[in-house]
């Protein structure tokens, strides 16, 4: 019985600290999101140089007067690292990702968040967090993301039934992310 009660505790405590550290991870990405969110209403006003690429896939004045707006804001960062040879390389990352969509009633806004690199190592960002709103006649569906080394931690969902998605949401990051890479390289990397 002794042995019980003592595995029952250790289990217990044990839940609990990690109850915490996901409370803890969470509580970083929304610090990372807030901070994310003030470098983008900062962007390009005063003395911050503008640091956004805006890729307009359409906008028309659409069939019989419906207007088709789709445009995706990467907005990117100075990621210096130092190479192999030890030169320092500046990088232009992606550290948030915004995407406009709406035609005939249908609104679509995603957000994603990567986690800005802190190492001197030359890595790609891992998504951290991703968020999607639709409207569709009136009706509104929202879905936010959380991830920690690349596992999702938490998923919300305006909906009880809704299937969780966030292996798109995770493609969907990835190929705006490597968009920027290919896209513009001309402005991705230095070297000094």
């Amino acid at each position: 019985m002794r042995v019980l009660l003592t595995v029952f505790i250790w289990l217990t405590a044990l839940c609990s600290a990690q109850a915490q550290t996901k409370a803890q991870k969470l509580q970083t990405i929304k610090d990372a999101y807030a901070f994310a969110q003030e470098r983008v209403a900062n962007d390009g006003k005063g003395e911050h140089q503008r640091k956004c690429v805006d890729i307009t896939i359409h906008d028309e004045g659409g069939y019989a007067g419906r207007k088709l707006t789709d445009v995706i804001h990467i907005y990117y960062y100075e990621d210096h690292t130092s190479a192999e040879d030890g030169a320092l390389q500046v990088n232009n990352k992606p550290y948030f990702i915004l995407r406009e969509f709406s035609y005939e009633g249908y609104n679509l806004r995603q957000e994603f968040l990567f986690e800005m690199n802190k190492s001197d190592e030359l890595c790609d960002d891992p998504l951290i967090y991703a968020y999607s709103r639709e409207v569709r006649e009136g009706n509104v569906k929202e879905e936010r993301y959380y991830w920690n080394n690349e596992k999702l931690i938490q998923c919300d969902l305006s909906e009880p039934g809704l299937s969780v998605e966030d292996e798109n949401m995770k493609e969907a990051a990835t190929q705006y992310y490597d968009a920027f890479d290919k896209i513009f390289c001309d402005i991705s990397s230095r070297f000094y």
